[in-house]
């Protein structure tokens, strides 16, 4: 409710952001050095490729729901990586690959809100 419309963005943002992670280190992680190494050991399967490709999409769905500006980016783009790292380790700490079953192959439901999670409040943060 405090954010209004910007919270349609930043789900449309989230979105993108989360499609231009995994495009990021499926692409840009083959061209080897410094993009494919890991953001942390917490999730190895995370590279440095995938935040550039977040970044990427962020910036994208931001665009396209009519809401960037630089502040509220960063604000999304932080949140799609630390909520996308905490649900890892979550999952390590409990011994699980995926949070659940309700979409084959894209994990459980909280591995599709994780980063939504975080970056709306990074976003209330930001803009309040």
């Amino acid at each position: 409710m405090l954010l209004d419309d910007t919270v349609v963005a930043i789900g449309v943002a989230v979105a993108f952001g989360d499609i231009g992670a995994w495009c990021g280190g499926m692409l840009l992680a083959r061209m080897g050095g410094g993009l494919a190494r890991p953001l942390s050991r917490l999730s190895p399967g995370k590279t440095w490729a995938g935040v550039l490709g977040a970044g990427m999409g962020v910036a994208a769905g931001l665009d396209v729901a009519g809401a960037f500006t630089v502040t509220l980016w960063a604000a999304v783009l932080a949140g799609c990586v630390f909520g996308d790292l905490l649900e890892s380790m979550i999952k390590r700490e409990a011994g699980v690959k995926d949070a659940g079953t309700w979409l084959p192959g894209f994990g459980g439901l909280l591995d599709r809100i994780d980063s939504l999670l975080v970056a709306l409040l990074l976003a209330m943060v930001v803009t309040l």
